[in-house]
């Protein structure tokens, strides 16, 4: 994954020099830096002015184009963290932008903003997972206030209209909001966007898009837009076609063919087939009788929480970070255990759930008896569009050949280690291998949060090499 760090924080790190004098850079560099500066703190006509200032003094150079683009009546003028859990290299980076806000009116969207997170935090499963979020407030100015529709076109950053549904729900232009997330710098491809006149809400593909500010409906948004969950209501609120299946709608009751079928079969109580789901009363079934976020609900049903669960660990490795260094497979770099005094210490530390712990079992295997892993992809993840990476491209890690020999759970600092002592091992060639574990089963509940983990999302896996050489 890469990281969602605001482009005014590298500006101004090429801004110092390593005595922390000020560097000797070009003056559009320095009025970007301000500008941007200006904008993280919520001086936002500063910052434009500045932007402003940058574009007609430097329109030839690559931060005068920039300011150029920000200095338009609707545009991006900066970011700031509101909540930072972790590095963004390791969390779910999710981006508040809000379409309709002049200039003299940004100061409400950065309030609205602000209660965003204490909502995700008050939600039970996303509470259990709220350490694994970063939290950013992405400043958009727009020239109206007004949402297009009826007749009537608004210039606003993210083209906020009125959509054909019988509620006038809102939506904004996915292009305009992937382009403001890129003038931000990389990112996860996550945003939930608040249209200051807009009605009610959609979600998808990774943006959810909220009319007001009801905390269901941005719950319930971002249930669609971060996990693809669909519908568990049967209120017709527009013509969808035919149903559409996801892990919590099906389109058929055949309980061995509805996507949550796992559920049903590990007699998870309250979970069945139901009639009524997609926005339909007919022809359409969901796994719940009611109550859940995807319907008007307070919490995620089993599956979706599932659901949920998985789409965070497609993004988060399980393992924050580990010494000493791993080494992949195909290199030749390794520990050497010949001290008889000193042994060889390895540690992992690990991401921390809320109210349960991560697992980490420790195996010591020959060199012939280490498992490859699919295509040799450990290590390797496949990028996404955004830039960030996916940890379903790994694929599902290879079976172990024994049982480890060292095994913590319960660690509440989430640091675990491992000695490797001398004189344990035979001279030869050893794969020292740690798997960390979510098992997702939190204290008294009888059932795992996961069921079904096909690409073992919820474990990470770090290795090294060491080498006992024969003694003199």
């Amino acid at each position: 994954m890469t990281s969602s760090r605001p482009l005014f924080a590298c500006s101004l790190a090429l801004l110092v020099g390593g005595d922390g004098q000020q560097a000797d850079l070009p003056e559009q560099t320095h009025l970007l830096a301000r500008a941007e500066e200006r904008a993280a703190a919520g001086r936002y006509a500063e910052a434009r002015r500045l932007y402003e200032r940058l574009a007609r003094a430097h329109p030839d150079t690559a931060e005068g184009r920039t300011a150029a683009r920000r200095s338009k009546p609707s545009a991006y003028l900066g970011a700031a963290p509101i909540v930072a859990n972790g590095p963004p290299a390791n969390r779910v980076d999710v981006a508040l932008m809000g379409d309709g806000y002049q200039l003299g009116e940004m100061k409400g969207f950065d309030k609205l903003a602000a209660d965003i997170p204490p909502l995700f935090e008050r939600q039970a499963t996303l509470r259990e997972y709220f350490s694994y979020f970063n939290f950013h407030r992405l400043a958009l100015v727009s020239a109206d206030n007004g949402v297009d529709g009826f007749g009537r076109e608004y210039d606003t950053a993210l083209d906020g209209r009125t959509l054909s549904t019988y509620a006038g729900h809102v939506g904004v232009s996915a292009k305009r909001v992937r382009a403001m997330l890129d003038d931000w710098g990389e990112h996860d491809s996550l945003a939930i966007v608040f249209v200051k006149q807009g009605v009610l809400g959609t979600g998808g593909g990774g943006f959810a898009t909220i009319g007001g500010r009801n905390a269901k409906t941005t719950i319930h948004e971002w249930g669609h837009a971060f996990a693809g969950l669909g519908d568990e209501y049967a209120t017709k609120t527009h013509e969808r076609g035919g149903v559409s299946r996801r892990v919590n709608v099906s389109d058929t009751d055949d309980p061995d063919e509805v996507p949550w079928a796992h559920w049903i079969e590990a007699g998870v109580r309250g979970v069945g087939v139901y009639e009524g789901a997609a926005g339909q009363v007919r022809g359409a079934w969901k796994p719940t009788s009611g109550g859940c976020v995807m319907e008007s609900g307070e919490f995620f049903c089993p599956p979706c929480r599932e659901a949920l669960v998985l789409r965070i660990y497609s993004i988060v490795d399980p393992i924050e970070s580990c010494s000493p260094l791993p080494h992949p497979r195909g290199h030749a770099v390794h520990l050497v255990l010949d001290d008889p005094f000193e042994p060889l210490a390895f540690e992992v530390g690990v991401m921390q759930p809320e109210k349960h712990r991560i697992e980490v079992g420790w195996w010591v295997l020959p060199e012939r008896a280490a498992p490859l892993g699919p295509q040799e992809r450990l290590e390797r993840y496949r990028p996404s569009r955004a830039g960030h990476t996916d940890r379903r491209g790994r694929g599902p890690l290879p079976m172990m050949p024994t049982e480890p020999v060292a095994y913590s759970r319960g660690v509440r600092s989430g640091r675990h280690r491992f000695r490797l002592e001398p004189g344990e091992l035979e001279p030869g060639r050893y794969r020292v291998v740690c798997r960390a574990t979510d098992t997702t089963l939190l204290r008294g509940e009888r059932t795992p949060w996961v069921l079904a983990d096909p690409d073992d999302l919820l474990v990470s896996e770090r290795a090294w090499w060491v080498v006992v050489p024969q003694e003199d």
